[in-house]
């Protein structure tokens, strides 16, 4: 039973192809421009979730998204900065003096407001997983093996798993680490810093931290200096959308076909789900 439903039946494979085709497939393949610094993700089934992980991971679940199109990295302090200066964005809580860096100290609503100034959005939870772990399920961007050499993570002030590897306890120029891209060319999506995503935290994290639901947002991608967890691509944290600090940020996503205030309207399409996937689809993590 199991082995049959990792593999998946001929009819959910092409449910999964029509739902992909209905949501908006060909158009993002063949009918959308890039723009600079972007990575097209296609439409298709991919697997969401780690049924071995936290309980708001749970279970893995197989998923089917329109396509849509990612930043290769993390919004630099540059950037940032010039939509400061337009006075179109808050300036950050702790702006970075190297403009190669990622912007951070920026809250929820900052980045929100960065990708509607460039005429683009947030990328939801499901969009930002995708695009981190392909469609084989895998536990991070490169592979199912932890590698402190593919990415910016795991050092909080000397200490965690790749402080003796050389990790800097501090973020890096974007794209520093192109060995860790994810199977897309998507580049950060595993440490330097933890970012914001288009979704909410759910009733049972809320009631948990103590927080109200409204309150709470979503980061992906684990961050530069921290020891908490290892950033795997299902993982979730959440804070407080108002919560700023020098090791979170964001990237911005976009509808094909479109940039402009008419991508800052969401999706051409919900995600489908298509069937929960067996636990043993995500790899035993290290």
């Amino acid at each position: 039973m199991q082995k049959r439903a990792l593999r998946g039946s001929s009819w959910g494979l092409l449910w999964g192809a029509l739902a992909a085709l209905s949501l908006g497939g060909w158009e993002g393949l063949a009918g959308a421009s890039a723009a600079a610094g972007e990575v097209l993700i296609p439409a298709g089934e991919f697997v969401y979730g780690d049924s071995q992980g936290e309980e708001d991971e749970r279970p893995t679940r197989r998923m089917v998204l329109p396509a849509f199109w990612i930043d290769r990295t993390e919004v630099t302090a540059a950037a940032y900065a010039a939509c400061v200066a337009a006075r179109s964005c808050r300036a950050a809580a702790s702006p970075a003096q190297d403009g190669r860096l990622p912007a951070v100290g920026i809250g929820f609503h900052d980045a929100a407001t960065y990708c509607a100034f460039v005429g683009k959005r947030l990328p939801t939870e499901f969009e930002w997983e995708k695009a981190a772990r392909g469609s084989d399920a895998r536990t991070y961007p490169w592979g199912h093996e932890l590698s402190c050499e593919r990415g910016n993570f795991g050092n909080f002030a000397g200490d965690g798993r790749c402080a003796e590897e050389g990790a800097p306890g501090r973020p890096l120029p974007v794209g520093s680490f192109p060995s860790g891209a994810s199977p897309y060319g998507v580049l950060d999506m595993a440490g330097n810093v933890a970012e914001w995503v288009e979704g909410r935290a759910g009733a049972i994290v809320a009631r948990t931290i103590g927080i109200s639901e409204g309150e709470l947002r979503v980061l992906r991608g684990g961050g530069c200096c921290s020891i908490l967890g290892l950033p795997r691509a299902s993982n979730r944290m959440v804070l407080p959308a108002g919560y700023r600090d020098v090791d979170i940020g964001f990237r911005c996503a976009r509808t094909p076909g479109s940039q402009g205030p008419a991508s800052r309207r969401g999706m051409t399409g919900a995600p489908i789900e298509t069937g929960v996937a067996p636990a043993s689809s995500a790899a035993a993590r290290p």
